[in-house]
């Protein structure tokens, strides 16, 4: 199912922006959220100027029955379709996303393009919409991640990316850490590691055609997270791509002392650039990044960043609307 070479990736469909007043859409395709976390996440948004429409089942239990997958699919579609929401975002990971797949409608998606935030399980999303609905989303926070305060890190991220086509912020500067410099141009893609390997071979495989490539993972032993990429590399995946961002990586190392050591000698071989320690992920902060849309990663000796080379929301022009409010654009 790997593209053939030479072959040039589609142009991906750019949501509109988020602008104060609009609704949020809050969804629930992977685990139920726990109740405390989810209405501090509430909060969060509402504090920040948006009103909220809730999955109507998004308390409810998962039991991962066919049945309560096309239910769990037609509340997702009902979010997205309600005409107030302008923006997607997932309650929690977990699993069960991709059980829902296949009762997802491409056209509904297609023909009502939104911004959709999650991580975690939410790649599967992710993957399926940028594949199947032609869509550019967004790798970021779940609610229950988000805190009220604009200045947290990870909400002032999800906010400018949400509300503003092309922030200028170089994403991860003095934290990310460099494993080989250097400096690319290409379209982001990627997500949660486990979630990317399971979409080889599946109509949604994830494009890597002249991509860069970001990766994050939790929990798993470190040979578990090599075998992943071993089979990355296998399906034909790493061929071509331009660089690679290693997100969080919150491993059990006990396999391994220098997880950095034996990554490295797997991916030598490309001579692309490649950061580690990019602030997105499971960890705090998680920054939220356009996947689908096209950055410039900087490797320079000591720490790098991406940075918006394209708009990844539609460019809205209201001559009559006063600028953005510099603390929702703020990174």
């Amino acid at each position: 199912m790997s593209p053939e070479s030479g072959e040039s990736a589609a142009p991906l469909l750019r949501p509109p922006p988020l602008v104060k007043g609009d609704a949020i859409g809050i969804v629930a395709p992977s685990y139920a959220p726990r109740l405390g976390w989810l209405w501090r996440g509430v909060k969060a948004l509402e504090h920040a100027g948006y009103s909220v429409v809730l999955d109507p089942e998004i308390e409810q239990s998962r039991l991962f029955k066919r049945a309560e997958d096309e239910r769990r699919a037609e509340n997702f579609m009902g979010v997205w379709l309600e005409p107030r929401v302008k923006a997607v975002i997932g309650c929690t990971g977990g699993y069960g996303a991709v059980r829902m797949l296949p009762y997802l409608e491409p056209e509904i998606f297609r023909r009502n393009p939104k911004a959709f935030v999650g991580y975690s399980d939410i790649t599967a999303l992710h993957l399926w919409l940028m594949r199947r609905a032609g869509l550019r989303v967004f790798h970021g926070p779940t609610v229950d991640d988000l805190i009220p305060s604009t200045r947290d890190p990870t909400m002032a991220s999800l906010l400018a990316s949400l509300t503003t086509p092309r922030p200028a912020a170089k994403i991860g500067k003095g934290i990310a850490r460099v494993v080989r410099p250097g400096r690319v141009t290409g379209r982001l893609m990627g997500g949660n590691l486990s979630l990317v390997q399971q979409t080889i071979g599946t109509p949604y495989e994830i494009d890597t055609r002249d991509a860069i490539l970001f990766i994050e993972e939790t929990r798993d032993p470190m040979s578990v997270a090599d075998e992943r990429l071993v089979h990355l590399r296998a399906a034909g995946l790493l061929r071509g791509i331009r660089g690679i961002v290693f997100g969080q990586l919150s491993l059990d190392r006990s396999e391994e002392d220098e997880f950095e050591d034996f990554l490295l000698d797997l991916v030598s071989d490309l001579n692309i650039p490649i950061l580690t320690e990019f602030p997105a992920g499971h960890e705090v902060p998680n920054l939220t990044l356009p996947l689908g849309t096209e950055v410039e990663l900087v490797a320079e000796d000591t720490t790098g960043w991406i940075a918006y080379r394209e708009d990844a929301l539609e460019s809205i022009t209201v001559a009559s609307e006063p600028a953005a409010d510099p603390v929702l654009v703020q990174t």
